[in-house]
């Protein structure tokens, strides 16, 4: 039969193909075996490192696709540039015999790395090598080098470098042990996993072809191979990252009490078998940057074995915490104080469906957050794949946290997380939550206990890992005075009923159904246990909710605050500039509404071209908004000023929030207008004017010049801009229809024309509210007759605005 042996088209490639394909003549020589060369993305990029380009597929894609197409039926690779796991389709042979596995140097002048003098250039392409290197030397300047052999020798010669670091291996396989000038000992430098071993890669189901290369493989070669990948697969190593992996028969090892790491796993030692050969394995992990590297010896007999227990070791050293921490029950502002400080400090958020986005907006900007899913029956990342995840991110971040819906361990998954990390070596901790068993209860007015009603209560999930009803002692809880509490029980509430009446509880026993317990779309259903399951179907409540059953329901009626509120069952939008939830929604919500805010515009740093001399010589500074108070202050300290620059001038600020902002620098506006809009204040500017003072405007670029036409004749007025309010085009996805909502507050002018650009016919669609007079102009420029203005131009006077709005 013909078989075509697929390689990359390098000197090296070449060679070790034509090693292949001479064994395979030699053993099978009824067979027919020729070369094919194929040209990978990773030969046709020289000019950057490899870290750069890809991962360690940029030299076997284009040849794994052959291979899959049946246009060849061997791949020859070099397994240090193979990715841990094969491609889907295709299966690695077992290894054959390994060449020396060890790095060396090959020195231009030298004969040996301490013969080098001090500041010496080494050439290399590999951050693991380089990294080693330095701590071997660390006054050794590395510089990138890439291409064969024969291209990177030339590349020394021609830029004078010191040496270069290369493969023993390869330069074996071409005749060139010559130009090795030193050895590297594995104590000195741990090489790739899997360094000197060739990977031959057929399709799955060519069991013919795989015996017949099998049967020419190498049992210690294939016992280093396990090892070594395996450590790369449980570090899920890659090119970006620098790891080495090296495995060697350990002989006499009581001998070497004093061996790297023989104190640590001694105890090890003590369950291998007496007539089992003992096994080492040297390994190496970093960041990419070098600051953090570890390294660990382990000792064992099993290859699979000891890859997994050095991972854990280097994990042990090197890996961040994972802080697995409930984030309550669905209000934002019920998560704890350490809860919320560690999603602050977190580098990184995994989170699922219950998450609020209120508590991810509190993340530092550079916060990388990865979004799991978790939704009954629409789980975007299944429970082990997260576990892996945790585990890859406490290697990549100081910081992790899993952030989870309610408590990490009532009814969650939080357990089997903190066991994995545990066995992973990975150092994690538990911030519990408000659970939604108590919390959801509590926010319908139905107390989980009462004196006199019920001294206790029973929790438990309603369903099973197959989505049936799960085994509960229904006779428990129908027999006793508890409340009891079913969690993710929605569309088992017929069922759970009936189960209790069957053990005996009245059918007249008062029951609740709590949708989305907590937020701004609680719903709830009582009734009694004949009847809640028809009254939840006609009030098309959704999940999650749960269930509660017992005499403390009937206690809703006067404890129940929280449906009660003057905007609850109300639902507004609000455009804002920045990516912070506004304080005007937080008013809104305080009173029961649900507010979606959807951002419209940013606020980015303007030219202020002052210095201290010129601020000297004004005698106001006029102040519209925060942003304008925060943008002046941020340049006037980076301009290194301090407050004896404003010793002679005096503040002029439009309202309550500005003149608040400006405290909080530690001034007080010396005047602030009665009315807080813009006639206002330049009515009371005008009183305070004799027509020679200086006065500076603080305002964004794309404000309106109302203030200098009003007050030219009063002042010398000039406008420095301190920022701009940039359009940022807003996100629809995720808001509900314009008819759904019972309102649109627009803030500024702005926002509102963004929003009108990004919507259409919302004023047909929707009731308008403004801010301010200002802000209702441009509406009714708009088009916009009716808007709804507040009384005072602030939040507070628009979130009062809101609340009386149906009664104009």
């Amino acid at each position: 039969m013909k078989y075509r042996i697929g390689t990359r088209g390098s000197k090296l490639a070449l060679t070790q193909a034509e090693y292949v394909c001479g064994r395979l003549r030699e053993a099978y020589p009824g067979d027919d075996f020729e070369i094919q060369m194929i040209k990978t993305r990773g030969d046709v990029i020289l000019d950057k490192p490899l870290h750069e380009i890809g991962d360690k597929g940029v030299f076997v894609k284009e040849i794994e696709e052959q291979l899959l197409s049946g246009a060849i039926q061997i791949a020859v690779h070099s397994m240090k540039d193979m990715p841990s796991s094969p491609a889907p389709g295709l299966v690695f042979t077992k290894s054959w015999k390994r060449e020396d596995p060890r790095d060396v140097l090959i020195l231009r002048e030298k004969k040996s790395l301490q013969e080098l003098p001090q500041g010496a250039v080494i050439g290399t392409g590999s951050k693991r090598r380089e990294f080693q290197l330095k701590r071997l030397r660390p006054d050794i300047r590395v510089v990138g080098i890439r291409g064969n052999v024969d291209t990177r020798i030339r590349k020394m010669e021609e830029e004078k470098l010191d040496g270069i670091l290369l493969a023993a291996a390869g330069l074996h396989r071409l005749g060139m042990e010559d130009r090795i000038s030193q050895y590297l000992e594995p104590e000195e430098m741990i090489s790739a996993p899997a360094q000197g071993i060739l990977a031959l890669e057929i399709r799955e189901g060519e069991q013919r072809l795989l015996d017949m290369l099998n049967e020419l493989s190498d049992e210690e070669t294939e016992l280093a191979a396990k090892a070594e990948r395996g450590f790369l697969q449980q570090m899920g190593g890659s090119c970006h990252i620098p790891v080495g992996a090296i495995f060697r028969p350990r002989e006499e090892i009581e001998e070497q009490s004093d061996a790297p790491g023989s104190e640590e796993t001694e105890g090890r030692l003590d369950v291998i078998q007496k007539d089992q050969k003992v096994y080492r394995l040297d390994a190496m992990f970093g960041d990419e940057t070098g600051t953090r590297q570890a390294y660990v010896t382990v000792y064992g007999a099993k290859p699979e074995d000891m890859a997994e227990e050095a991972a854990k070791e280097v994990r042990r050293k090197m890996a961040g915490k994972v802080i697995l921490l409930g984030a309550g029950p669905g209000d934002p502002e019920l998560i704890t104080v350490k809860g919320l400080e560690a999603i602050r400090k977190a580098d990184c958020i995994i989170y699922d469906r219950l998450a609020s986005p209120e508590l991810l907006a509190q993340a530092k900007p550079q916060c990388e957050k990865i979004y799991v899913g978790k939704a009954n029956h629409h789980h975007t990342m299944k429970q082990a794949e997260i576990n892996r995840l945790l585990v890859q991110k406490s290697m990549e971040y100081d910081k992790t946290v899993r952030l989870k819906g309610g408590d990490v361990y009532v009814f969650g998954r939080g357990g089997e997380e903190g066991l994995h990390l545990r066995r992973h070596g990975v150092e994690f901790e538990v911030i519990p939550g408000i659970s939604s068993c108590i919390a959801g209860p509590a926010y319908a007015g139905i107390p989980i206990t009462h004196r006199g009603k019920a001294l206790g209560f029973h929790v438990v999930t309603a369903h099973d890992r197959r989505d049936e009803l799960a085994d509960i002692d229904f006779a428990a809880m129908a027999g006793g005075k508890e409340t009891c509490v079913f969690l993710m029980g929605l569309s088992k509430v017929g069922e759970i009923a009936e189960k209790l009446t069957e053990a005996g509880m009245p059918g007249s026993t008062k029951a609740a159904v709590i949708s989305q317990a907590t937020t701004s779309r609680q719903q709830t259903c009582v009734s009694d246990l004949l009847h809640i399951a028809e009254e939840v179907k006609n009030a098309n409540l959704v999940s999650p909710a749960l269930i509660i059953v017992g005499e403390v329901v009937s206690l809703r009626e006067e404890l129940n605050f929280y449906e009660n509120r003057p905007l609850s069952g109300k639902q507004y939008l609000i455009p804002r500039i920045g990516t912070m939830p506004t304080r005007l929604g937080e008013l809104l919500k305080a009173q029961g509404a649900l507010v979606d805010e959807v951002q419209v515009g940013e606020i980015v740093r303007g030219p202020g071209d002052f210095t201290a001399k010129q601020l000297s010589r004004a005698d106001w500074l006029i102040f519209t908004s925060k942003n304008g108070v925060n943008s002046f202050f941020r340049q006037f300290r980076e301009k290194e000023m301090d407050m004896r620059s404003l010793a002679f001038v005096k503040i002029a600020a439009i309202g309550g929030k500005t003149a608040e902002t400006l405290e909080e620098m530690g001034l007080y506006a010396d005047l602030i207008p009665e009315d807080f809009n813009s006639d206002a204040l330049a009515e009371a500017m005008k009183k305070q004017l004799t027509g020679s003072e200086a006065v500076w405007y603080l305002k964004a670029g794309n404000g309106d010049g109302h203030l200098k036409e009003t007050l030219s004749a009063y002042c010398r007025f000039e406008e420095i801009v301190v920022y701009e309010n940039c359009k940022v085009e807003p996100k629809l996805d995720g808001l509900a229809p314009l008819e759904d909502y019972d309102g649109i507050l627009f803030t500024c002018a702005s926002s509102a024309k963004r929003l009108m650009e990004a919507m259409e016919d919302v004023q047909k669609r929707c009731r308008i509210y403004s801010i301010g007079p200002k802000t209702t102009s441009f509406l009714k420029k708009s088009g916009i007759t009716s808007v709804l203005e507040a009384e005072c131009s602030t939040y507070d006077g628009l979130a009062e605005r809101v609340m009386h709005g149906e009664e104009n």
